[in-house]
Order: C-alpha cells, then structure tokens, then sequence
C-alpha cells in the first residue's frame, strides 16, 4: 500500500520530474561544469554579492515587464 501512495506521490510532484528529467538529460552535469559557474565560484564575496544584485534585479525588471502586459504587477505601491 505505501508503494503504491508513493508512486502517485511521484506522478503528482513536479520536483520529482524535474529530477527524473535534469538526470536524464545530463542538464544538472552541464550547468555544473559550465564556465559561468566556474566564473561565479571563483568571485570574491563583494563581487559575488553585486552579481547576485544586479542580476536579481535584470530577473525581476524582466519579470515586471512580462506581468505588465497582461495587466499585472509584483510591485505594490503600483
């Protein structure tokens, strides 16, 4: 019986999936041995954290554009 509510577990979570096709597909080996990566573990703490900033902020201005044209926002003083 929990074989079998483990199994729907896995059908329904889609962290199961993304498992199942990040290993299968060899996408988790590639980002780890990209050369960004390498780049980004290398930096020293305050170039880290500017990096993380400033592309944080490119992610959510993206995003913001995106949620605007159909008529929503993240921001709430808008």
């Amino acid at each position: 019986m929990i074989k079998i509510l483990k199994s729907i577990k896995n059908l329904v979570s889609p962290s199961y999936w993304a498992e199942k096709i990040g290993n299968k597909s060899g996408l988790y080996n590639k980002a780890k041995n990209s050369r960004l990566r390498r780049w980004v573990d290398n930096l020293d703490p305050t170039a880290w954290l500017l990096w993380q900033l400033i592309v944080g902020a490119i992610f959510f201005i993206f995003i913001e554009l995106l949620l605007n044209q159909i008529g929503m926002t993240i921001l709430p003083w808008k």
